[in-house]
């Protein structure tokens, strides 16, 4: 039998060893109660080549990574600032088109979402109407994608800020701006996004833990009211409601997020591994 002690932790990550013969889950690391620290990724589209409206898929090369678009066209025209390039999406409805960002080679958003924003306008320079987008994410291999708030309609011919809280932690997220409405010409500059990370605080209160084979005891956080743990995915595979343990026995191998919710509307959010 596992000889498990207290561990008051530091860190930011939990990992358990699960092994066939002998089931034991051994605390490595768990974060104390933080508040939110992000880092950021931003892309002009400057250094993008000129490409022109058409039907098939481009991908291409910027210093934020790896974007993809479909039935749009870069050039200088009505960009943000005193120079630069600006995105404009095509105008026909039969092809819906959509720029996506996919990081390096493809390998998709590893430190997950927090928040996304970008500059959108109507090309026409009086503004109109017969434009909008919808804001989606998706899992590098999955296939379908959900959706990011509502879809949004622009029809002013100033730039506009659209922000978007996303807050999803993964390790392979494509997040593409789709066009829903396009009988006018769309124009979108100036893209910010940031991570889904957390920063400690160990001045705050503490968190700790007692392991043994089957669960872990929550200790030293004022007023737990739930305890989730999902897939690097989304999927929901533990919830329960006041917790003062959370049950690791029957989770498969792989990386899980938990996140401990508090009376205090604080939000504690950690990384878990199981081999």
């Amino acid at each position: 039998m596992l000889d498990c002690h207290r561990f008051l932790i530091p860190n930011s990550e939990i990992k358990f060893y699960n092994f066939t013969q002998i089931k034991c889950f051994v605390l490595i690391l768990i974060l104390t109660i933080s508040n939110y620290s992000f880092s950021q990724t931003t892309e002009n589209f400057d250094t993008i080549f000129n490409i022109e409206y058409g039907d098939q898929e481009e991908t291409h090369a910027c210093a934020s990574g790896q974007w993809a678009s479909l039935a749009c066209n870069v050039n200088a025209d009505k960009f943000r600032g005193d120079t630069g390039k600006a995105v404009r999406f095509g105008y026909d409805n039969t092809i819906k088109p959509y720029l996506e960002f996919r990081v390096n080679k493809s390998e998709g958003i590893t430190r997950g979402i927090g928040t996304v924003s970008f500059w959108t306008r109507h090309w026409n320079d009086n503004g109109g109407e017969g434009v909008s987008f919808q804001l989606e994410y998706k899992e590098k291999d999955a296939n379908g994608r959900t959706p990011i708030g509502a879809e949004t309609q622009v029809t002013s011919a100033s730039y506009t800020k659209q922000p978007f809280a996303v807050n999803q932690a993964s390790e392979s997220l494509y997040l593409r701006i789709r066009s829903v409405q396009n009988d006018a010409l769309l124009v979108i500059d100036d893209f910010e996004l940031t991570s889904y990370s957390l920063s400690i605080e160990t001045h705050k209160q503490g968190l700790s833990f007692y392991p043994n084979p089957e669960m872990v005891y929550l200790q030293g956080v004022d007023s737990p009211t739930k305890a989730q743990i999902y897939t690097v995915s989304g999927q929901s595979v533990y919830k329960k409601r006041n917790p003062t343990t959370i049950q690791v026995s029957d989770l498969q191998r792989g990386v899980y997020i938990v996140q401990i919710h508090t009376l205090n509307n604080e939000v504690l959010t950690t990384k878990l591994v199981v081999r």
